[in-house]
């Protein structure tokens, strides 16, 4: 009756939590063992334990599954300090608990049908639990709403939860609630934060904007280089940047080649190999911790008509705030030109590339749809937009357009109709 449900909670586990991860199952009260043995499975890693022996526990996890509520922990504070202990700032903790309005439900019928008086346990609203995490360390990044009808009901299941899923306003009347958070940045030692920094530049037919972008970039860190990614150049763009590696030794240029086409492609390859004046502010947002996926807009500052024409404007706008709605988070442009990740968390985005099964010419929403996925913090800061210095935009109006539209889609179907 119940393998329907199952299957749900386990798909979307699958979907959220990546292969090759160290995982933690906490299992808060009475987990479904079918549930446990179809995830280690697939986790073959996956290591059990229940609430009392957090407190023995040694190593550091990537993710930490709770399941069921909080609420039956009797020490909240002790617990999430001993979890704390097992993070490292990449670390994910899910929280996988039924709505508090089904948990009243499920937890009467467990009374009454038990022929001992059983304490009903407090099942707190998704305000309530992201308090409670941030109180303890925490900081939710994404929360997922599940399943409308959990049985199958000869095939009227799925077609509800389809339905149901695709239309935000039946999330409050969906059962389960999966919160994911993070661990906040002060718990971690400054040496486990990133140190050092590449910006990769994808360029094709930019000769005369090279040594600009070169100069105006500033030395932000130590360890910090600048990395073209040059695709198929027929104006001598790869020999300038060359040229310029020579010229300008203290910032550390390399150029690589682009195997595939696209600037996709290009984001791909140059992320693994890893405005010039608002760069550093993208450092400093990921180095102190504050996001690890940062966007920048060109729309949180003045934008004169000539760099960007008033029909371009309008359709970012448009599909950012369609954007936001669909995925609750505020992003006010989703094609800014300037991005920033950890590497870490970008390696574990590169192994899941291509998971929209779509192609992607530009590669922006296949870091942004991945850092969604994996619980990334994802924030955005101002950056300053001019007109170009050499070539012509690249951009075409129409076929960009209908490929933003289908990217869109996609994401909606594959976030939310799971």
């Amino acid at each position: 009756m119940f393998e329907y449900y199952r299957k749900r909670n386990i798909r979307f586990l699958e979907f959220i939590i990546p292969q090759k991860k160290k995982i933690l199952f906490v299992d808060l009260h009475k987990a479904d063992l079918n549930i446990i043995n179809k995830l280690r499975k697939k986790y073959p890693t996956l290591k059990v334990i229940n609430t009392k022996d957090v407190y023995g526990l040694r190593g550091k996890f990537d993710y930490v599954i709770l399941y069921t509520s909080s609420s039956y922990v009797n020490n909240k504070k002790l617990f999430f300090r001993q979890l704390q202990k097992r993070c490292h700032p990449s670390t994910r903790i899910v929280m996988y608990q039924r709505s508090h309005i089904w948990q009243w439900i499920g937890c009467f019928i467990e009374r009454l049908r038990s022929r001992e008086k059983k304490e009903l346990h407090n099942m707190s609203p998704t305000n309530n639990i992201s308090a409670d995490l941030i109180s303890n360390g925490f900081e939710p990044t994404r929360i997922f709403r599940s399943t409308l009808l959990p049985f199958f009901a000869f095939g009227l299941g799925p077609i509800i939860n389809a339905v149901a899923t695709a239309i935000p306003f039946f999330d409050i009347f969906k059962i389960d609630r999966y919160i994911v958070a993070r661990p906040m940045p002060e718990l971690f030692r400054k040496t486990e934060l990133p140190q050092s920094l590449t910006i990769c530049i994808t360029v094709r037919n930019e000769r005369d904007n090279i040594e600009p972008i070169v100069k105006s970039l500033p030395i932000i860190c130590k360890s910090q280089e600048i990395l073209f990614v040059e695709g198929h150049s027929s104006d001598g763009t790869r020999e300038e940047i060359e040229r310029i590696a020579r010229k300008y030794t203290r910032k550390h240029v390399r150029v690589i080649g682009q195997t595939g086409r696209g600037q996709g492609d290009a984001i791909h390859v140059g992320f693994k190999e890893s405005d010039p004046r608002d760069v550093h502010y993208f450092y400093e947002a990921i180095e102190k911790g504050r996001f690890e996926f940062v966007e920048g807009s060109r729309f949180l500052y003045p934008i004169i008509s000539i760099p960007m024409p008033f029909i371009n404007k309008l359709g970012n706008i448009f599909f950012a705030k369609i954007f936001s709605l669909f995925f609750n988070t505020h992003i006010s442009d989703v094609l800014g030109g300037i991005k920033a990740i950890r590497k870490r968390d970008y390696d574990t985005l590169y192994a899941q590339w291509g998971f929209l099964n779509l192609y992607d010419p530009f590669g922006d929403f296949e870091l942004l749809y991945g850092s969604i996925r994996q619980g990334l913090k994802i924030g955005e800061i101002p950056m300053r937009y001019y007109a170009r210095i050499y070539g012509k935009s690249k951009t075409r109006r129409i076929q960009h357009g209908f490929y933003l539209l289908r990217m869109l889609i996609k994401g909606f179907y594959i976030f939310r109709i799971i």
